[in-house]
């Protein structure tokens, strides 16, 4: 199909929607107004028979108008806004709608009047700007009662001017808000415009959540080591904007300007789904370069390669805010017997200087750094008040409390970022490196950091990291193969391992066979949110990174400073 056959399809199509769009709006909203007996309003479009659950006072020339979703082509658009405190990391906000709302507005035009109003809210219909956020409060912990209690509704009982009228409050709607199976009176200030036929309500107030128990339900997790990581806020703030108007053509202008930001934001997803996708290629193409040079004989961990063409050692760079955070990168001579070739290490163990912004995603908008978490560039923020035990904020201390997905995605993005391909070790080359560096030495304590001589805190002499590289490095030059943390390695069949060791590590248990499994449920036992993270651990926390870099990639893109 050509590029003009489709854009005259998707142009015909536009149209279809267009006047399939007016003709539903006419077929909802232009109804006449009709009464019960008793002068009570009978068709409010959303099947109630009376209007705030009581007779009105309507008369001739008023109009009703049936309540609906703007995000369902309606003409009424409710947003809740909501954060908790994270601690130490900080405040996280959320936004949040209801894309399910019936109900009716009874308005007299002539007068200018608003007469009543009901507002139903389908609370299974909730949506948060947050996949995971929106699952885990409306069915992971539950936090409305949707089963016994599906709707949430505010009836109006009186409608009158505000005592001090403001540019953006001209009356109080004061009535009932039922929510999860409570009633609670409400005073409502809003903003009443009027233009011809059409009314336009604009409103923002606050609800606690307290007062109708919109808490967690199930498998709350209390806060790690006993202490409170992070506080949703009590209060929630709710804005309205109802565009009601027996005439479609004047919510269908309003609608207009939603499809359009609607339209927009799709734009900015498009780019950035381009972006990814430019960002995969170009890590693909790094390992295909990779592999053929492999396969052609120049890296060959089968046969004994002529190491001395490869540079010793070099200074590759990360980016960070302000600058580059340079880590050294140490050649490993490769072992034909064992079937190991060449590789490079890294000196030391990643830093949290040259992860943290990465990991709080510096230069991101939220929409990015979600797309990136989505699809394993980057992780979540590490939680909240355990970051101080983790020590987030000592920059030349090793980066810790990571999973493998982790791990694996800071080696993705270090690739893209230098085009060079970075990945973690192989159980055996972290185990060559380890001999030809003189394996386990003799006087450990000038060599590691264990659980006999690693400093402790001052309050609770729990055992915390040292400056990465603080200790002698071993006879090829690597610091820290042992203790400190324990750190990924990959090639371990269906197990997930670390190895070498940590500062919770006894002096006599460090090591070249020291290995730990990975166990999701007691490494992160006491993780403060829910669900947990995929990405970081809260008990057991010394797990780290040490980059492996492939020589063919160092071949196919020299570094600037190679040695």
């Amino acid at each position: 199909m050509s590029r003009k056959t489709t854009a005259a399809l998707v142009a015909a199509l536009g149209i279809n929607f267009a006047i399939a769009g007016g003709a539903l709006l006419l077929a909802n909203l232009n109804k006449p107004v009709e009464y019960n007996a008793d002068e009570s309003l009978a068709n409010s479009y959303s099947d109630i028979k009376q209007v705030a659950g009581r007779s009105v006072d309507a008369g001739a020339g008023d109009l009703a108008v049936a309540l609906k979703a703007a995000q369902q082509g309606g003409n009424t658009r409710v947003t809740f806004t909501c954060g908790k405190d994270m601690g130490p990391a900080g405040r996280e906000e959320h936004e949040g709608t209801w894309d399910q709302i019936a109900g009716a507005v009874l308005y007299r035009p002539e007068g200018q009047t608003l007469v009543a109003l009901e507002a139903v809210f389908d609370t299974r219909s909730l949506r948060t700007d947050a996949p995971g956020l929106t699952n885990t409060v409306t069915a992971k912990e539950k936090w409305f009662d949707i089963d016994n209690h599906p709707t949430a509704t505010f009836t109006s009982d009186t409608i009158k001017p505000a005592d001090a009228a403001t540019p953006s409050h001209t009356h109080d709607l004061v009535g009932k808000f039922t929510l999860n199976g409570i009633t609670k009176p409400l005073t409502i200030p809003a903003k009443l415009s009027f233009s011809g036929q059409s009314l336009t309500l604009d409103a923002s107030f606050t609800i606690l959540r307290s007062d109708y128990k919109v808490e967690k339900r199930e498998s709350s997790v209390a806060g790690s080591l006993g202490s409170v990581v992070s506080k949703v806020d009590d209060e929630v703030k709710l804005t309205v904007r109802v565009n009601a108007s027996p005439d479609p053509l004047a919510v269908l202008s309003e609608l207009a300007q939603v499809v359009e930001a609607q339209q927009e934001r799709l734009r900015i997803a498009d780019v950035e789904r381009k972006r990814l996708e430019g960002m995969v290629r170009r890590i693909e193409l790094l390992e295909e370069a990779t592999d053929r040079l492999a396969n052609s004989g120049a890296v060959n961990k089968s046969v004994q390669v002529d190491e001395d063409a490869f540079p010793k050692k070099f200074t590759d760079a990360v980016p960070i805010i302000g600058g580059e955070a340079p880590f050294e990168m140490v050649l490993v001579p490769g072992d034909s017997n064992a079937g190991v070739g060449p590789f490079y290490m890294s000196q030391n163990e990643v830093r949290w200087k040259m992860l943290r912004n990465w990991m709080e995603g510096y230069g991101l908008s939220a929409e990015e750094s979600s797309q990136l978490i989505n699809d394993g560039f980057h992780p979540s923020v590490v939680f909240g008040e355990p970051s101080m035990i983790i020590q987030v904020s000592e920059a030349e201390n090793p980066a810790m409390a990571m999973s493998l997905r982790t791990a694996q995605a800071y080696c993705k993005w270090v690739s893209e970022k230098t085009g060079r391909r970075y990945r973690l070790p192989t159980i055996q080359e972290w185990q060559h490196a380890l001999k030809l560096g003189g394996g386990v030495p003799a006087d450990i304590d000038e060599y590691a950091w264990h659980a006999g001589n690693s400093p402790k805190r001052e309050n609770d002499d729990l055992q915390i990291t040292s400056r990465a590289g603080s200790r002698k490095p071993n006879a090829i030059g690597l610091h820290d193969m042992l203790g400190g943390v324990a750190e990924w390695v990959t090639n371990t069949g269906e197990q997930r391992i670390v190895v070498g060791g940590s500062i919770f590590t006894p002096r006599e248990e460090l090591t070249a066979d020291w290995r730990k499994i990975e166990d999701v449920e007691v490494w992160s036992a006491s993780y403060p949110q829910f669900p947990k993270s995929r990405y970081w651990y809260s008990d057991f926390y010394v797990t780290g990174i040490r980059l492996v870099c492939e020589p063919a990639s160092v071949v196919a893109n020299p570094p600037k400073d190679d040695k």
